[in-house]
């Protein structure tokens, strides 16, 4: 692996560990689809499931590998123990996040294209998978979304991606650089926007607080407030 001569992470290092995972990971996400028959319409929620564990299964074993570290050791290499103040902080922030900041993002992009950004089209998605939940898989759908989603992805992104950059960089570069790339792999245009702007609100949370659990925090109150309003509309 690639670091710089301070003994830091270069940013070279950061972009191969970040394409390698995506990669695994993606692949492994694509052996279990294909072996669970993901050609189906609707797709079930438990493939959705399957996929998803898949997924997160490569990038924690990419990242296991890249910090020399074992599970065990993740949590407190990455500062994502939880305590009481990011609570209280980070599920406010998220929850405004999601109510407040994305609709002030995307209002005028809904007055400029009607067609595109409307409610309905930036949460069809999400909107799809409530539909497709039946029974007891709305309870695993609930975890991928508010707890495993959040965790991998900030594990990813805020854990190791933005610090590698941040110290490469500077904090700016960094923080927005981070954001986009976060943004971008959702493969969703619509939800660009509103999902950027959160990022960097979890990058500045990240950044200030220099532990992971307050934006694993936030990132859980944002997709729990956004999956309740898919679900009471």
């Amino acid at each position: 692996m690639t670091h710089s001569t301070s003994g830091r992470p270069s940013a070279l290092s950061v972009w191969i560990y970040w394409f390698g995972a995506f990669v695994v990971a993606n692949l492994l996400s694509i052996v279990a689809l294909s072996l669970c028959g993901s050609n189906v319409e609707p797709v079930p929620t438990w493939v959705v499931t399957v996929g998803a564990l898949s997924l997160w299964c490569g990038y924690v074993v990419m990242t296991l590998r890249y910090l020399h570290v074992d599970v065990r050791g993740l949590p407190q290499r990455l500062q994502m123990s939880v305590r009481t103040r990011d609570v209280f902080i980070g599920a406010p922030l998220g929850i405004a996040s999601q109510l407040i900041l994305v609709n002030v993002v995307n209002w005028p992009l809904s007055r400029l294209f009607p067609n595109v950004f409307s409610f309905d089209d930036i949460s069809q998605r999400a909107s799809d998978l409530v539909d497709n939940a039946r029974g007891g898989w709305i309870v695993a759908l609930v975890l991928v979304v508010v707890v495993g989603a959040p965790l991998i992805e900030e594990m990813v992104y805020r854990g190791v991606v933005q610090p590698g950059l941040v110290s490469a960089w500077g904090p700016m570069a960094g923080i927005v650089t981070t954001a986009a790339l976060f943004a971008a792999v959702h493969l969703q245009p619509i939800e660009f926007p509103g999902l950027f702007v959160f990022a960097l609100v979890l990058g500045f949370a990240r950044h200030r607080s220099d532990r992971l659990a307050l934006s694993i925090v936030a990132h859980m109150a944002f997709n729990t407030t956004g999956l309740a309003l898919v679900m009471l509309t």
